[in-house]
């Protein structure tokens, strides 16, 4: 399963963006479960000292994304995401 639209979210400064990675990881665990749904972390260092966070929403997710204010995207390259919650194959569902 590789199609549909996905969706991205910058949280900003890796220190700072921490209340609000909490507030969206509660949210996604009071939502039901949706087939395919995984919420996904980059990490983004560029040479500085603090890391920029950006959340990725798979297309099983767009409601979700959308009530949180994501913008559509390309597909990330899965090389340096990692999972924060959903689907733990989401991996192989992706990009498989």
């Amino acid at each position: 399963m590789s199609g549909g639209e996905w969706f991205s979210l910058p949280l900003g400064d890796g220190l700072c963006a921490q209340p609000l990675l909490d507030d969206l990881l509660a949210d996604f665990a009071a939502r039901p479960a949706v087939d395919g749904q995984a919420l996904l972390l980059l990490r983004e260092t560029d040479g500085r000292l603090q890391c920029e966070l950006t959340a990725y929403f798979t297309p099983a997710e767009a409601s979700f994304a959308r009530a949180w204010g994501a913008r559509p995207c390309l597909r990330p390259s899965p090389d340096n995401l990692e999972r924060l919650a959903g689907d733990a194959g989401w991996r192989a569902r992706w990009f498989g």
